[in-house]
């Protein structure tokens, strides 16, 4: 019914693929003979080449499969129009595509790599790809192969640029060419184990629009099963469509014999839309006229509607076809494509059933593929393995109760279980025997120094035997006081590093020390001051000389207090040694260099009450036997001031690279430190005590007046 009364005359132009001088050519003349219509136009290459040349020479175009997304630009193609939509639906048709199979079966399928032709549609359409959809897809590999030159796509060698790919981790490969390269790029992507069940090839209309091989048997028709595509939707229950393969069987022509392959729909829609371009120009009168403008071609052609054998077929202001999509997937049997789903633009992907895979099943593929790793299960208590990589889930040492762990954290010494056991089981150096030991030892040295304080209460408080009365009772049960505190401090490292425990160390090991310190010093003052005037009665009350030894700790809370307030001591994540490690260290406002700070500014303090302290001890080295307890306080202040100067320095240097024994460093020195000054104070006194017998309850070496 189309082009009745019309005599319609054809100049078919003919050129070698690739010869983009000689289409030009053929614009031209052309252009000169007043032909201003020219269909064909198959190849991106060659489209982009003439379409400027056509806008140049006024002449308007309608393409049957140039795709490039280059085309619908109308500045520089302004009568350029086509029966296939713009290669930009295709990348949204994959992108819909993919993100449909990861809901369905997870990560894995976003992960793509790219082996994309050196084609200007080939690199037009991984542009696309590259740049239109990188927020929910990303390549992680861009691969190109050569395509295109007669005769030589089938030898071009590939396998560097897919051994990339294949070392890139994708599992999902988008393929963008013709089916004349696929079977060459698909065979030796075989031979490298690109392809199988933990693999997705996705490929272009170029590959779906042209059969590949006719037999179901080959290696390429094998290897392709379950190969993802995409093409226009073509409804086949229409009647155009099926008119159309009523008469394609009966013509008899050269094969026919055969199924039309998809772009043959598109052909014939194409030149249906020139016939009826055709006709309504002749309905303008126009058609006798000397030379028809372009722009009446091109405003006809976009303005036309019509069911065709492809189905609706209709333009959009930029020329490019308006279409569904259907995605197919490849089944080697009958050397088709099946469609299982509709993509409508511009993102409704709807599955219609389910595709069969190279597995030949349906069960969509795993692409979630990873190493198998080992790892230590603390609750189990030993090690174990996961082969698939992803089905235990892996803890970091910063929970709580934590499980599986890395292995790489078994023996490393560093505790990440709450029960040890990642740093007692099968390994050399063993925290659980480790924290007995010390446990015990520091149980009994606690109970020592109870013993002690029963001792001063009774002997000195209560029955005040003269060498305790001289060494000031009340504050050898401070020094006792803070001696056990100091002690107990040592389980703050006791076990996995908790918030709770590192906040509490400089307050349980900090303040001890400097009150133990300050309590020395503080005694030894109160003697000097006594005997600085010996004919002169000088009286110093405890609470007076209590109130000296709060003046002196009030910078050592404050200190120990803007720490924990400002540069909170917390356990965190901390990088040490290429892995991250879960100790106690800065955090608060400040972070790292805040705990430095404060740690210094607290030595530097503790310096100066020791200065102090020697400076007393010095003073009062020649003052009556009974009283001077300047060789054992000197030699405490040097302990205590070892531990704080040298020993914490020491420890924060060895921690980092074996935290195992600078426990063992830190815990001893702590236990030493403090012992020695325990048993120099307490152990002559009792010593004494019991050697002077009746004369605990008086002293005549020397009379002196204090007020309790």
């Amino acid at each position: 019914d189309i082009l009745k009364d019309i005599d319609l005359e054809v100049d078919f132009r003919f050129y070698g693929s690739g010869s983009f001088v000689r289409a030009i050519e053929e614009i031209v003349i052309a252009s000169e003979q007043n032909e201003t219509l020219m269909l064909g136009n198959l190849v991106d290459e060659e489209s982009i080449q003439t379409g400027v040349a056509a806008s140049v020479y006024g002449v308007s175009q309608l393409s049957v499969s140039a795709s490039s997304s280059v085309l619908s630009n109308k500045r520089v193609y302004p009568y350029f129009s086509r029966v296939i939509a713009s290669a930009e639906d295709q990348v949204f048709v994959m992108r819909d595509t993919l993100l449909y199979f990861q809901e369905q079966r997870g990560p894995g399928w976003t992960d793509v790599a790219i082996m994309g032709s050196t084609s200007a549609s080939g690199i037009d359409l991984a542009a696309s790809l590259i740049t239109k959809v990188s927020d929910v897809i990303n390549v992680i590999s861009y691969q190109q192969f050569l395509e295109d030159v007669p005769g030589l796509s089938d030898f071009v060698d590939s396998t560097i640029e897919l051994a990339a790919i294949k070392d890139s981790g994708a599992r999902v490969i988008i393929f963008i060419g013709f089916g004349s390269a696929w079977g060459n790029i698909l065979t030796q992507a075989n031979e490298i184990d690109l392809v199988g069940e933990e693999y997705v090839w996705l490929v272009s209309d170029g590959v779906v629009g042209i059969p590949f091989t006719s037999d179901p048997n080959s290696d390429i028709a094998q290897l392709s099963r379950g190969t993802l595509g995409q093409f226009f939707h073509i409804p086949q229950t229409t009647p155009e469509f099926s008119s159309f393969l009523d008469r394609w069987f009966s013509s008899g022509l050269p094969g026919t014999t055969d199924a039309p392959f998809p772009y043959t729909f598109l052909m014939y829609d194409m030149i249906t839309m020139a016939a009826l371009a055709v006709e309504r120009v002749n309905e303008m009168n126009l058609l006798d006229t000397e030379r028809i403008s372009p722009d009446v071609w091109t405003d006809v052609i976009r303005d036309i509607s019509f069911e065709g054998v492809s189905g609706s077929v209709s333009l959009n202001e930029k020329g490019d076809r308006i279409s569904k999509y259907q995605v197919m997937s490849y089944v080697p049997e009958t050397v088709s494509w099946d469609p299982f789903a509709i993509w409508t633009p511009p993102n409704d992907f709807v599955l219609n059933e389910d595709p069969l895979w190279f597995s030949n099943t349906s069960n969509i593929p795993d692409l979630d593929i990873r190493d198998p790793y080992d790892y230590w299960s603390c609750h189990k208590k030993e090690k174990g393995r996961d082969q698939t990589g992803k089905t235990v889930e892996l803890h970091t040492p910063d929970g709580s109760d934590i499980d599986d762990i890395d292995y790489d954290y078994h023996c490393d010494h560093f505790i990440d279980c709450e029960n040890f056991s990642d740093e007692s089981v099968d390994c050399p150096e063993n925290y659980l025997v480790l924290f007995i030991v010390f446990g015990v030892i520091t149980g009994i040295l606690i109970c020592i120094a109870l013993f002690f304080l029963v001792i001063v209460m009774v002997c000195g408080i209560y029955l005040n035997y003269r060498r305790f009365k001289a060494a000031s009772p009340y504050f050898l049960v401070i020094l006792l006081v803070s001696i056990i505190l100091g002690y107990l401090s040592v389980f703050t490292w006791y076990g996995k590093p908790h918030p709770v425990s590192c906040a509490f160390q400089p307050w349980l090991l900090g303040l001890p020390l400097i009150s133990m310190i300050a309590t020395l010093c503080v005694k030894t003052f109160r003697l000097w001051r006594i005997f600085l005037s010996p004919l002169k009665k000088v009286s110093i009350s405890n609470l007076e000389l209590f109130g000296v030894w709060l003046l002196v700790m009030t910078p050592a809370v404050l200190i120990v207090g803007l720490w924990t307030l400002i540069s909170t001591p917390t356990a965190k994540m901390v990088h040490i040694g290429g892995e991250d490690h879960y100790i106690c260290a800065t955090g608060g406002f400040t972070g790292e260099p805040g705990g430095i700070v404060f740690f210094t500014l607290f030595l530097a303090y503790g310096a100066v009450i020791l200065l102090a302290g020697a400076t007393l001890s010095l003073v009062t080295r020649k003052l009556p036997s009974l009283f001077n307890e300047s060789t054992l306080v000197a030699i405490s202040i040097y302990n205590l001031g070892f531990l704080s100067v040298v020993i914490f320095p020491v420890f924060l240097l060895l921690r980092v690279y074996n935290p195992f024994w600078a426990w063992i460093i830190r815990t001893v020195a702590i236990l030493y430190a403090i012992t020695a000054t325990m048993f120099l104070q307490f152990v002559p006194k009792i010593v004494g005590t019991m050697a002077d017998k009746y004369y605990n309850r008086t002293s005549s070496v020397v009379s002196t007046t204090t007020k309790d």
